[in-house]
């Protein structure tokens, strides 16, 4: 009798601790169910456990995208002064003001090995989707990442909202979700542009070809007429289509301190800063964009806008 009594009581136990931690665990199920069903191909996401089982808030996530990709796109999230996921007021669905951060007090465990980065906003009052949240406190969100081979990074987010009487309340997991989010559409940002830097670059080397091949054919065709009419070469009808050839394939920039951009972006990194009315060669023409070759060799994108005709 006493036996069975013994075991109702631990399969009660059981349960009850059970639906506890389910109960916990609900809102981050959601999140990452949210993750997957937009589609970020991001291999595993995994709530994170203490020893024990006891819960904490987090995620824990496979990229497939080189370490020094993941840390640029993380520190550029870091530092967007936006807490991704959370707000205080209904009016205001955007968390402004945060800002990056050496360190922080606010977890009371390790990061553990990788590289760790913190994003931390002050004054925050009763923010969204942190477990009991009603004072004024200081938000944090940790970044871990670790290499896990050439091309695959493991990417580890918590947050946790500390409040005046320094009580830890953790994120609910659409903080850690959304940070994620704009991590990755970073990450897609930069894998479109250096796909579109390498595109422009083959179409550059075939463009760079063509105009050879059509310097080469006019100045031989202008030779082959004068050899057929029996005259000297006309030297001044030549240099007359080689300057209109000129004109076509050459622009001017308008004004000093043009940046030659290394993609077809006005956020694209700049080269160098051109010099007003320096002469560059078109290689590639687009609606909004010129690629061009600079007369020291360099290779970049100019707008339209700030350049002209050659007088």
């Amino acid at each position: 009798m006493l036996s069975a009594l013994c075991l109702v009581r631990r399969m009660l136990i059981r349960q009850s601790f059970t639906l506890r931690f389910l109960g916990h665990r609900k809102k981050l199920c959601f999140a990452l169910y949210w993750l997957f069903l937009v589609g970020i191909p991001c291999g595993t996401a995994q709530a994170l456990l203490k020893s024990g089982g006891e819960f904490r808030y987090g995620i824990s996530l496979r990229v497939e995208s080189p370490e020094s990709d993941v840390e640029k796109a993380v520190q550029q999230i870091a530092e967007d002064q936006i807490i991704h996921g959370t707000y205080s007021y209904e009016k205001e669905k955007t968390l402004y003001g945060a800002h990056r951060a050496q360190s922080s007090s606010a977890f009371r465990d390790s990061p553990g090995q990788g590289k760790v980065f913190y994003k931390v906003a002050e004054n925050i009052l009763a923010p969204r989707f942190f477990r009991q949240s009603g004072d004024i406190g200081t938000i944090t969100v940790r970044y871990v990442i670790q290499s896990a081979g050439d091309a695959a990074t493991i990417v580890q987010i918590q947050a946790v909202f500390v409040d005046a009487r320094h009580d830890a309340h953790p994120s609910e997991g659409e903080v850690e979700t959304n940070e994620f989010a704009a991590i990755k559409q970073r990450l897609d940002d930069s894998q479109t542009q250096k796909r579109q830097a390498e595109e422009a670059a083959k179409e550059e080397v075939r463009k760079r070809a063509q105009i050879e091949a059509e310097k080469m054919a006019l100045t031989e065709d202008a030779v082959r007429k004068a050899q057929s009419s029996g005259a000297d070469t006309p030297v001044e009808e030549l240099s007359l289509k080689v300057d209109n050839l000129r004109r076509q394939v050459e622009r001017r920039v308008k004004n000093a301190g043009t940046p030659l951009k290394s993609a077809p972006f006005k956020s694209a990194n700049t080269i160098q800063s051109l010099p007003a009315h320096s002469e560059v060669l078109v290689m590639i023409i687009t609606p909004y964009w010129y690629g061009v070759e600079t007369e020291d060799g360099h290779r970049g994108w100019l707008h339209r806008n700030n350049v002209e005709s050659l007088p």
